[in-house]
Formats: C-alpha cells, sequence, structure tokens
C-alpha cells in the first residue's frame, strides 16, 4: 500500500506491482497504487512459484512510492507446499460433506484453450467425492473441459464484472434463470479452430513464410464448424436456462423491401419463468454462382423474449434483404441469390427445431 514494489530472489527479479500478468493460479490482475483487486486489508498482492533449494536465499524487495500519498506498508508471506496441500485436503472434504460443491475456475493467457494451474484436477477430485458439482467459469474464451461430463452443471459467467458475485448468485440460487446464449463456438480441442488446426499452417499465427492467410473466408466461427462436420463441445448460440421451450408453426413471408419475415410459435413447457432467443439460420442457395462462396448456413436473424412458464407467444423475426445478399466481386455490387434456401429455426446452430425451403 502507498508504493509500487519489486521483489527479488537472489538477484534475480521474480515480479512487481502494475500492469504485468503472471501465471499463476491466483495472481492478482494488475496490483498496483490503483487498488484494482485489494485484499480485505487493502493492501495488493502479487505473488509468484519458485523452486528453492535447500539453505539461506537472499530476498529483497524494492519500493517507490505511488501517488497515493498513503503511509508504505509491505507484507511478505510464503505459502508453502505443504499449506498448499493442507488447503487442498480441505476442499476436497468440505465438498465430500456438502449437499452441492460449487467450484469456481478462472484463465487468462496462458495455457492456451485450458485452465491455469491444477484447477482441473481440483474438479475432477470434488466431482469424484460430490455427485452435485457445479462449475462457474469465468474465463473469456473457450477452455477444455475434461470433466465436463462428470459434473451436474456448468455456469458461464465469462468475467462478469462488479457486480458478477450477484449475478452467480442470483443463477445459482434460482431467483433468475440462465438465458444467454454463446457467441462463439465451443470446441472439443483447439485443433479443430482453423488458427490452430495442423492441416492448415496458413492460418496459424506464424503462417507461411509469415504471412497469415485467412483461408477460411467466409466460414468464420460457427461456419467453419459446419463446413468441416466437425462437432462442437456446444454449439454457437446454444445454451440452457431452467425451463424448456417448444417450438411449432413456422411460417415464412416475403415483405416489401426484399426482405422476410419468419414467423415461430413458442411455449415455455417448463415450471420457471425464463427468456428464450429464438434464431433464424439461411442455408445456402441450391445452386450457388460460379465464384462465390456461401456458407452451409448463416445466422440472419434473432430475438430475445420472456415467456412466463406456460406461456407461449407468436414471434415474428424480420430477415433483411441483405442477408439474402452476396457481393458479387465481378459486377462491384450485392446481388440477390436466387433458387432454392432452405431457413431453419431453433434454439442453437446446430439445434434447428423447424425447417421451411422457400424460393
Amino acid at each position: 500500500m502507498g508504493t509500487n514494489a519489486s521483489i527479488f530472489l537472489d538477484g534475480k527479479r521474480l515480479a512487481s506491482t502494475g500492469a504485468s500478468q503472471g501465471g499463476v493460479h491466483g495472481d492478482i490482475l494488475q496490483a498496483n497504487q490503483d487498488n484494482a483487486v485489494p485484499t480485505t486489508d487493502h493492501l495488493d498482492n502479487v505473488r509468484r512459484a519458485v523452486e528453492l533449494t535447500n539453505g539461506p536465499h537472499e530476498i529483497e524487495i524494492d519500493t517507490s512510492l505511488d501517488s497515493s500519498n498513503a503511509p508504505v506498508q509491505v507484507r511478505l508471506n510464503w505459502y508453502t507446499p505443504e499449506q498448499r496441500q493442507a488447503d487442498h485436503e480441505a476442499a476436497i472434504a468440505a465438498a465430500k460433506n456438502a449437499k452441492t460443491a460449487v467450484v469456481f475456475v478462472w484463465t487468462r493467457l496462458s495455457p492456451v484453450f485450458g485452465l491455469p494451474g491444477d484447477q482441473d484436477k481440483l474438479v475432477e477430485e470434488i466431482a469424484a467425492v460430490n455427485p452435485n458439482t457445479i462449475v462457474v467459469l469465468n474465463t473469456s474464451q473457450p477452455v477444455a473441459l475434461p470433466w465436463v461430463d462428470k459434473v451436474k452443471a456448468v455456469l458461464e459467467m465469462w468475467w462478469p464484472g462488479d457486480e458478477g458475485g450477484w449475478s452467480t448468485a442470483n443463477l445459482l440460487l434460482g431467483k433468475a434463470s440462465p438465458a444467454g446464449r454463446l457467441p462463439v463456438t465451443w470446441g472439443k480441442s483447439l485443433e479443430d479452430y482453423p488458427a490452430t488446426d495442423p492441416k492448415h499452417p496458413e492460418r496459424s499465427r506464424k503462417g507461411v513464410d509469415g504471412k497469415t492467410t485467412y483461408s477460411e473466408g467466409v466460414n468464420v466461427g460457427y461456419r467453419w464448424f459446419d463446413k468441416e462436420n466437425t462437432a462442437p463441445l456446444f454449439a454457437f448460440g446454444y445454451g440452457l436456462s431452467y425451463t424448456t421451450f417448444e417450438y411449432s408453426g413456422l411460417k415464412i413471408e416475403k415483405v416489401s423491401g426484399g426482405g422476410l419475415d419468419v414467423q415461430v410459435h413458442i411455449k415455455n413447457t417448463g415450471r420457471a419463468d425464463s427468456d428464450e432467443v429464438p434464431q433464424v439460420y439461411l442455408g445456402a442457395p441450391a445452386e450457388i454462382p460460379a465464384g462465390v462462396q456461401f456458407p452451409v448456413r448463416a445466422l440472419v436473424a434473432f430475438d430475445r423474449i420472456h415467456l412466463a412458464a406456460g406461456e407461449a407467444k407468436t414471434v415474428t423475426l424480420h430477415v433483411p434483404e441483405r442477408q439474402l445478399q452476396y457481393w458479387s466481386t465481378a459486377s462491384g455490387k450485392w446481388v440477390t441469390a436466387t433458387g432454392k434456401r432452405t431457413v431453419s429455426v431453433g434454439a442453437s446452430s446446430r439445434d434447428l427445431r423447424l425447417n421451411q425451403t422457400i424460393d
């Protein structure tokens, strides 16, 4: 508190306050005079794991005044491997004796598509002693979930910010029904994505001859999974809630201006009030013009609606004319694709419950 500080071990710098990010489970992002994530006694924490050989070691802490004008306070703690193991075992014991176990896990930069530290091991061990284990993810992107079939529920809260604690509690306690839908495709492995697929070195970060080529063209995200016929762990647009929804009565009308109105009847068939997010996907034309690339299907409209338990609504989703068009490099303008196309409505890109062919 009141200072910027760096810690050295045997003359080598380990860490310092500021915006630098470590990869150790439990380290603090941007610990500095801004008190981004202060502890209960208002001091900032910076932590690093080190391996020590037997014998004495020299520890040095350099400080410099920050802009707060607060009295300088420095605290040095050593968290031993023995204490870490004892705390780990205490967590397993607590989970074993609990009706429900909730495990919070997080990720940041490293490892890619994985959880730092021993978090996967912790989830596995807790799930082994408590069949009612819930995992809450505080992540910014999809990560591998090797234990996903061993837990009762996974709640993705992303990085929810200052009100994230209240929001998480309200969802876990059933005071609100989760209704978010994935804005990305959650692959089973890192190799499922074009940028990290070994078969496509041109698409990788290093590229070929230092040049990265977006060779997938329009097949970005879920479109890539559809083109490659790859089954994701969780599809684009996927999400569960505390109820279920039934889709019926699909009707499609052409409207003035060249677009479509897609009408669908949705009923909340469960016992909880909740939101639902109906999604409209448009398939490629039956006959694709030469030199033009179309995805297998593309999201063209969606909406969020609230339905009380047992309630039903007829929803109209508008598809603008531009969603029916492609850019012609030959003529330098937008062109409406002709011929038969399939319009699908459902709860995700892989949960398409109603289909109709239009011309």
